[in-house]
C-alpha cells in the first residue's frame, strides 16, 4: 500500500516510492539519501515530526514535508 511517509507506523522499514516537493528541497532530500527507491526505517512518528534512520544516520523530518513524500509499507 502507498501512503504519505506521516502515517507510517513506528519501527516500520518503508521503501520511498514518490516525492512532491519544491526542487531545492527536494535536492536536499535526495542528498540525504531519502529517493526513490530506498528504505527508510521509522524511528519515531508522534504526529508532528518523525525521526528516520537511513544506514547509519538519522534525521527528523517536518510532519509537512513527510506528507509530501510518498512509501509503500
Amino acid at each position: 500500500m502507498i501512503v504519505p511517509m506521516n502515517l507510517a507506523t513506528e519501527g516500520n522499514t518503508v521503501e520511498v516510492k514518490s516525492i512532491s516537493m519544491k526542487d531545492g528541497l527536494n535536492k536536499r532530500l535526495g542528498e540525504l539519501g531519502i529517493i526513490s527507491g530506498n528504505k527508510i526505517k521509522i524511528i519515531k512518528n508522534d504526529g508532528r515530526s518523525l525521526i528516520i534512520s537511513i544506514e547509519d544516520s538519522r534525521f527528523a523530518l517536518d510532519n509537512n514535508i513527510a506528507k509530501n513524500i510518498m512509501i509503500a509499507t
